[in-house]
């Protein structure tokens, strides 16, 4: 799974292995622009399908740009609209 988010591109996948919840997501935070590997995040907690542990990718890769963009807002001082309206949901 691919997407775009916030000017990054995620990209999701699955592994299995052979615990009571097998699927586990790999999630890759790209560069918007170049493509560039910015961060790739390994979850040791499994679910029971491919689609659970894709969306749970997807959210955990959200959640991860959100806050970068929040390190960067104290550096900066300056927040964005969606940091001032709700800054840890996007």
């Amino acid at each position: 799974m691919e997407e775009h988010y916030k000017g990054h591109v995620i990209q999701v996948t699955t592994e299995k292995d052979n615990s009571a919840f097998p699927w586990k997501p790999i999630c890759r935070i790209l560069d918007g622009a170049s493509r560039e590997l910015i961060k790739q995040l390994d979850w040791d907690i499994g679910y029971d399908t491919p689609d659970q542990a894709e969306k749970a990718g997807l959210i955990i890769s959200k959640k991860w740009i959100v806050q970068g963009s929040l390190s960067l807002w104290w550096v900066t001082g300056q927040p964005s609209a969606s940091q001032l309206i709700n800054p840890f949901f996007a």
